[in-house]
């Protein structure tokens, strides 16, 4: 046990050999080991206390061999490991606990040997890992827990091993990962929770399981994918409120369902995203469903891509001049109406289908308006012979003359040959509307 303030090993050699301070007592006020040498062995500070107090192993040159903190405890305060360099071996805080203090790995360099965080308890702070380069070997923040602070990895470079962040419990603090680049090894977040969590302009080269349980913001924006994304969750739901995915390069595949992942309403989430921002994720996730083969989250996706683009264009025209409102907003709602509300942008033959019946039947009533109000009349070439009532009449004018059969048996006589012209013409655009839509589901 060493007395308060007492612990001061700044610049010291230590050769080959094995380094023992398990179970040591640092007492509070402070523990420095700045610009330490220690030679190959074994460093061993297993179920170390290290006080309330500042840890500093910085600039520190560990040598090769195995570094254990293993159950050790670093009460409140700095811990600094900035531009400490790792040689081959294993560091392990397995099940270690940090108090509230800021925790530091910046530009440090780690050799090839396992990095591992499993289960260690973070407080209130933040852990720094940025621009550290790891080796290839495995990184392991399996279940470990933070009260509220940052992770942060920006800018870091990861080796091929594989990057284990599965459970971990994070709910209130941020982690950042912003312009990392990954090797060959898969990354894991499964069943992780966090506050928010980055990937922002990151290199995706490997297997992403992005599954996670829990988070506020998930920034995916300005990344580059090369490999696989999974997003579908099998035995949980996944909480996530805002996702982003402007300006995504995504050169492999992110397997995501519309429904399961609710895709529109985490991306209309975004409030600080344009109408044109929000129609190019959109756009992305359509080629995205259509090279996975989910073609109908393909319509899904492009029926947003189709709503945000036509509000993006709204908005750029009455920007130009005030004056394009007199001509813009009737364009809109009626291109609004016709190939949105119609027919969702020809992705729903039914939806084509029930507007041709509803039109059908708005041009009947047209005709029984105008024929009773005396502006235009539907007569019975041949003198009635089946009795129908001017209602009747109508109707069955409206359908032969909106599927264009126009047998000749009823024609129309003032306004109503205008109508009939109308309604030749709109059943002629329903029904190639209603081809389209329908040919396009069928050949997918």
């Amino acid at each position: 046990m060493f007395e308060d303030g007492k612990v001061n090993f700044n610049s010291c050699i230590f050769k080959d050999g094995n380094l023992n301070f398990s179970n040591t007592n640092f007492g509070h006020g402070g523990i420095n080991f700045k610009n330490v040498v220690i030679g190959d062995g074994i460093k061993d500070f297993q179920y170390a206390y290290f006080g309330n107090g500042d840890v500093m192993f910085a600039n520190t040159d560990f040598g090769n061999g195995d570094i254990s903190f293993i159950n050790s405890n670093f009460g409140n305060g700095e811990v600094s490991f900035k531009i400490a360099v790792f040689g081959s071996g294993n560091i392990d805080f397995h099940y270690s606990i940090f108090g509230n203090g800021d925790i530091s790995f910046e530009r440090a360099e780690f050799g090839p040997g396992r990095v591992d965080f499993r289960k260690v308890e973070f407080g209130s702070g933040k852990i720094n890992f940025n621009k550290a380069v790891f080796n290839n070997g495995e990184i392991n923040f399996e279940a470990a827990e933070m009260d509220e602070g940052k992770l942060l990895f920006k800018k870091t470079f990861f080796g091929n091993g594989e990057i284990n962040l599965e459970e971990v419990l994070f709910p209130k603090s941020e982690v950042s990962f912003e312009k990392a680049i990954f090797g060959k090894g898969d990354v894991s977040f499964y069943k992780s929770k966090f506050h928010t969590l980055s990937l922002k302009s990151c290199k995706l080269n490997n297997y992403i399981d992005l599954r996670i349980e829990q988070s506020s913001l998930l920034e995916l924006n300005d990344t580059v994918v090369h490999n696989i994304i999974d997003m579908i969750p099998h035995d949980f739901e996944m909480k996530i409120n805002v996702i982003d995915f402007s300006g995504m390069r995504l050169i492999g595949q992110i397997y995501i369902d519309w429904k399961k992942n609710r895709l529109k309403e985490m991306i209309y989430n975004q409030t600080k995203t344009s109408y044109s921002i929000k129609a190019e994720q959109f756009n992305l996730l359509k080629q995205n469903f259509n090279h996975i083969g989910k073609y109908n989250d393909e319509d899904f996706a492009y029926i947003e891509f189709r709503r945000n683009e036509e509000k993006a264009d709204l908005e750029n025209a009455l920007k130009k001049s005030s004056w394009n409102k007199f001509w813009i907003y009737p364009s809109y709602y009626f291109r609004r109406l016709v190939f949105d509300k119609m027919g969702l942008y020809a992705t729903s033959p039914l939806r084509v289908f029930m507007s041709v019946i509803v039109m059908w039947f708005i041009f009947g009533l047209l005709f029984s308006l105008f024929h009773y109000i005396g502006i235009g009349m539907t007569w019975s070439s041949v003198g009635n012979p089946d009795k129908v009532t001017i209602i009747g009449q109508s109707f069955y004018h409206s359908a032969i003359t909106f599927f264009t059969i126009g047998y000749g048996d009823v024609y129309p006589q003032g306004l109503s040959r205008l109508l009939s012209a109308l309604e030749g013409f709109t059943g002629v655009f329903m029904m190639s509307y209603f081809t389209v839509s329908f040919v396009r589901k069928v050949l997918r």
